[in-house]
């Protein structure tokens, strides 16, 4: 952790710079204990965000994240362009995927549920009103166990479209354990 004192400035705060995090502090501070307590608990908690963030790096030296597990590159076909990453990472996650799907809806009382698998920024998934299920990209980099519970999360949609008392106890019909993987998956970041 880098510390930048500097003039001019009435208050300190932390950022990510080259990779490590950086905490700049008003000069007038240098001698504040607390302050700089206070800045050093900011400056952990950042750095504790950068390490889950890299551990979470979709591709390192070691290899690209996929379904929960590193894979060398050596053992993939190749990914150099983008255009063939996306077309490989959809084409993993929907023949992992759908079979789950058509199975959970069939249970529901549904037969052949569209599934499509897109590069969105903020959806995990989502269920449209005539039954369209769509599939984030990046789930792919997740466990299998998280993406289980965003295909029965969405499936569960078919029967109850909102999030009410009802639809949670379909979810929890099919994955008891919904609330510890729904936090799981909050917490999960990656970096393409």
């Amino acid at each position: 952790m880098k510390i930048i004192y500097k003039k001019g400035i009435r208050h300190g705060y932390a950022k990510i710079e080259e990779g490590e995090v950086a905490l700049t502090i008003p000069f007038s501070a240098k001698q504040d204990q607390a302050f700089l307590l206070k800045m050093m608990k900011l400056g952990d908690k950042l750095q504790q965000k950068l390490e889950k963030k890299r551990k979470n790096h979709i591709f390192s030296p070691e290899g690209v994240l996929l379904f929960g597990e590193r894979i060398p590159l050596s053992d993939l076909p190749s990914l150099h362009d983008s255009k063939s990453r996306n077309a490989f990472f959809k084409a993993e996650l929907f023949a992992y995927a759908d079979p789950l799907l058509q199975i959970i809806a069939e249970k529901l009382g549904f037969k052949a549920i569209p599934l499509s698998i897109r590069q969105v920024k903020t959806k995990r998934g989502s269920c449209t009103h005539d039954n369209r299920i769509m599939l984030n990209q990046q789930l792919v980099h997740l466990p299998t166990k998280l993406i289980q519970y965003v295909i029965i999360h969405e499936a569960c949609h078919l029967v109850e479209k909102n999030h009410s008392p009802d639809f949670w106890k379909l979810v929890a019909d099919f994955c008891p354990a919904f609330k510890s993987l729904r936090k799981e998956l909050k917490d999960q970041v990656f970096l393409a």
